[in-house]
């Protein structure tokens, strides 16, 4: 491929741009760079993981209801189950497991969800409701059933973007920090983009902006349908827990836990602001505990840490499921984005396709045809239920 050389100045050319030092991006790097391709990233922070990877919960779990997600899952959390033998760095993976508790009206539909993640050789286990309380204390009476993920758990965004980071550099990559994009345009067959004062040009751009991606293609002329979506997490005060606590998620009300040391992590996943709107909202949390104290009575007395909880982005598509290949109006245009709180858990799939994106000009050990922007376009899409 042939680098664009933006007039003006000097230019820092290279086969491939990606924008966005978060997990994605930091993936999509590695990847690209192990393939032989020159790459420079750009991050408008001041280190990697500074968005919304190091804002999240770091959930990674196979239970979802569409096969590509499952597809991507089962790719990606052997990846993190053995990233210190793969690899040789420490990404902070424990598998504690995800709890879904799911109401009556919900088992049906929801067992069927759990055929086709068997189908696809995923560990996930059936539970009646009096079974969960030996995960976490809790009243059952109103629940259909539940099911545990045995593989599923958390990792460490920071410890895991920065792995990628640091084997990217061992590969080559060039990462630029404090470099906000401020232009992009088409010239040649490449782009040329400014940032941070200074000028890159290159034959492909891998949109991995999180949130912001929507904004990044608008940059570009191109209309990307990733939108922000506010999330909130608190932390509670020490509590006395008998065991470790799973990412527990109430399908029926959207309130979730999961243990963070001594600590209880929770939140609510139906609140949902589009735009970016910053900050806590206090009023909010008086909320998410009035509606988990019903399922949870000990929330009764559940203290919380004001300066320990936090709030971040989602980027969102109109389906909850990521963006992933190449633009269909702009020629070396890769997104890689949208993934509605499932980036850190798909990041491995997603780096792997978007090198084969670029140095093949398809993916071909993944399967990304449901992940196309054409989708948009189709009057019936497979939209994915379990985002959290």
């Amino acid at each position: 491929m042939t680098p664009a050389h933006p007039p003006g100045g000097a230019t820092h050319t290279s086969d491939v741009v990606v924008v966005g030092a978060g997990i994605v991006g930091a993936s999509c790097a590695y990847h690209l760079a192990r393939r032989g391709l020159s790459v420079t990233v750009l991050e408008r922070e001041a280190a990697p993981a500074l968005g919304s990877t190091g804002r999240s919960a770091a959930g990674v779990r196979v239970q979802f209801t569409t096969r590509p997600n499952i597809e991507f899952s089962m790719y990606s959390l052997p990846v993190y189950r053995d990233f210190r033998e793969r690899h040789g760095f420490e990404i902070g993976y424990r598998d504690i497991g995800y709890l879904l508790l799911v109401p009556p009206e919900r088992w049906d539909g929801h067992l069927e969800s759990v055929a086709l993640q068997h189908s696809l050789g995923a560990p996930v286990e059936v539970l009646q409701p009096a079974d969960v309380r030996r995960y976490v204390p809790m009243d059952t009476d109103d629940l259909g059933g539940a099911t545990y993920g045995p593989w599923d758990g958390i990792i460490d965004p920071h410890m895991a973007t920065h792995a990628w980071v640091a084997m990217g550099r061992q590969c080559g990559v060039d990462y630029r920090f404090r470099h906000a994009v401020a232009a992009v345009r088409r010239e040649g067959r490449g782009w040329a983009l400014e940032a941070g004062g200074e000028a890159f040009a290159c034959g492909h751009v891998v949109n991995a902006a999180g949130a912001w991606s929507g904004v990044l293609g608008r940059l570009a002329g191109l209309e990307v349908p990733v939108r922000p979506k506010r999330i909130q997490i608190f932390l509670s005060a020490p509590v006395a827990a008998e065991r470790v606590y799973p990412l527990t998620i109430d399908l029926g009300t959207g309130v979730y836990l999961r243990s963070e040391g001594d600590r209880i992590l929770f939140g609510l996943d139906a609140h949902a602001d589009d735009g970016f709107t910053e900050g806590i909202d206090w009023s909010w949390l008086e909320h998410v505990l009035i509606t988990g104290v019903e399922r949870y009575p000990w929330w009764a007395d559940l203290g919380v840490d004001r300066q320990g909880s936090w709030w971040g982005y989602y980027g969102v598509t109109p389906d909850n499921s990521p963006v992933i290949g190449f633009h269909p109006e702009a020629e070396g245009w890769i997104d890689a984005c949208g993934f509605s709180g499932h980036g850190i858990m798909h990041s491995p799939a997603t780096g792997l396709a978007v090198s084969e994106l670029a140095a093949d000009g398809r993916s071909h050990t993944l399967d990304i045809a449901a992940f196309r922007h054409a989708r948009f376009r189709e009057e019936q899409r497979e939209v994915e239920v379990n985002i959290f």
